[in-house]
């Protein structure tokens, strides 16, 4: 006969609490090999190993050719790994799905549909009625600061306005995974700045699991939970930074706190885009 075992709240919680938490992207010694146009072989991406949580930010950076797309898009379903397996809440990636949204530098906007129709368009391709996918379509909108442009067109946009669209339009399906590669890059500094503080606005809303590829550590820094430092080709993860700063995060107070200049000076020093024998 066997006794089962009480356990009191407190012990329970203990144990919760102990438990790690749930890996939504799971990435299991990557790499990636291409064939060039002359038939030589270039090594992108060597061993890679990662784990992203559920509901975590997490921003790769680098120095420029070190794979930080390449990966990006193999999580997406993209591109294929040469060796290594990608997984998404445990199952292999084997292809795009509506359960990853890209957000990509291009707008790549339908620009024979309204503001409205883009975002819509997913909606609609899933089966979405046309009723739902328009109020869906237009608190999205109103989320990302576009409440009134329903009936504009992509040209009449500024960027900055055009990335709202492309976020809404990708959020509108509802993913349980953010891809961002570069999505504030060709934008000045002012708009840059206003997306950042709409991005992570909408993260604290809706808890997203995302993983962002930049160019700037301040941007990495200020947005992310975890930064991943990438070596020079063939990219190779260097370190994995915990970013140990409050949130909500107002930029202006993280002008004024140690602990983000420092994370800031930390990582410039790690990346090294400088060849060989320099």
């Amino acid at each position: 006969m066997k006794v089962a075992t009480l356990r009191s709240d407190a012990q329970t919680m203990q144990e919760t609490a102990r438990a790690p938490a749930q890996a939504m992207i799971e990435i299991d010694h990557v790499s990636q090999r291409f064939e060039t146009s002359g038939r030589q072989s270039h090594l992108a991406l060597s061993d890679i190993s990662l784990s992203v949580e559920e509901g975590a930010f997490v921003s790769i950076l680098g120095p420029s050719g070190c794979g930080k797309s390449t990966l990006l898009y193999i999580v997406g379903g993209f591109v294929k790994p040469t060796e290594g397996v990608a997984k998404v809440k445990g199952h292999a990636i084997t292809g795009p799905g509506p359960d990853r949204g890209p957000v990509f530098q291009e707008f790549a906007l339908f620009p024979w549909k309204t503001v409205l129709g883009n975002v819509m368009y997913g909606l609609l391709q899933q089966g979405v009625k046309k009723s739902e996918a328009d109020a869906r379509g237009r608190k999205l909108l109103e989320m990302v600061g576009l409440k009134g442009y329903e009936k504009f067109y992509p040209k009449e946009l500024s960027g900055g306005m055009k990335q709202r669209v492309a976020i809404a339009r990708t959020l509108a399906y509802d993913p349980a995974v953010l891809l961002m590669d570069e999505p504030f890059g060709a934008l000045d500094a002012h708009t840059r700045t206003r997306l950042q503080n709409d991005l992570l606005d909408i993260w604290d809303r809706q808890r997203k699991t995302v993983l962002f590829v930049t160019h700037s550590v301040e941007e990495a820094v200020y947005l992310s939970d975890k930064v991943v430092v990438m070596s020079r080709s063939p990219g190779r993860i260097k370190e994995v930074i915990d970013i140990d700063l409050p949130r909500p995060r107002k930029r202006a107070d993280l002008l004024q706190n140690a602990r983000f200049q420092k994370h800031i000076v930390d990582i410039e020093k790690m990346i090294d885009d400088r060849p060989e024998d320099m």
